[in-house]
């Protein structure tokens, strides 16, 4: 008999909530009809490698969402404020990005700093919530609801956070192309993510496929 792992029940319960709930309470995956994928960058804001992101991005008009850690927020504020200015979403991604799973009080307590940080800098709410490496509990939804946070994950992982060279996540991108509805995980506190993205991008128009951010796959 095959025994159900943490992971698998993980996986299972984010099929169930995927199914079940609206999506502005929780979001895996865009609509595979749309014809869209958006980008999304966790761990920054980066004083080197998100520039150079930035760069790209606009270099090819491409709009994207990134998941800025409070900490890193206060310290390099300046980059978040560009993302903004340059058309992308900046959503939350807890302050000190703990990757234990946090008590409830925790969680709240680093979502909070990071609202009120962003808050400070652009001026308006963050309404999008990724969880650390998307480990999120049960008892973890409502109060986050509550906060009118939507949860957002992914459903395209090239890793590139345990690759050594870009070429791993190039060839990841190869085998494994952006499709229609992918919400794609990258991040630009390491510098693969600008060397890959214009063949990314450019393999994607190729097929039809235009790129959103995360709001617009709410509406």
């Amino acid at each position: 008999m095959m025994v159900a792992t943490p992971s698998r029940w993980r996986q299972l319960a984010r099929r169930v909530m995927m199914a079940t709930l609206p999506r502005r309470f929780f979001l895996a995956e865009g609509r595979p009809e749309s014809r869209e994928v958006c980008l999304t960058f966790d761990d920054g804001p980066h004083p080197e490698y998100t520039p150079r992101l930035l760069d790209v991005l606009k270099e090819h008009g491409v709009r994207a969402t990134f998941f800025v850690i409070g900490r890193a927020a206060s310290e390099f504020p300046e980059l978040v404020r560009r993302m903004v200015e340059e058309g992308h979403v900046v959503g939350n991604h807890t302050f000190n990005h703990k990757l234990e799973l946090l008590s409830v009080e925790e969680l709240l307590r680093e979502v909070q700093q990071t609202t009120e940080t962003l808050q400070g800098i652009l001026g308006r709410t963050p309404t999008l919530f990724r969880p650390p490496k998307g480990k999120i509990g049960a008892r973890h939804l409502i109060p986050l609801w509550r906060a009118r946070q939507t949860i957002v994950l992914w459903n395209a992982d090239p890793k590139d956070f345990a690759c050594q060279q870009a070429e791993d996540v190039r060839d990841w991108f190869r085998r494994f192309p952006v499709q229609s509805g992918s919400i794609v995980l990258m991040h630009d506190s390491y510098p693969h993510a600008t060397v890959v993205l214009p063949e990314v991008i450019a393999n994607a128009r190729a097929r039809g496929l235009s790129f959103c951010t995360i709001p617009e796959v709410l509406t």
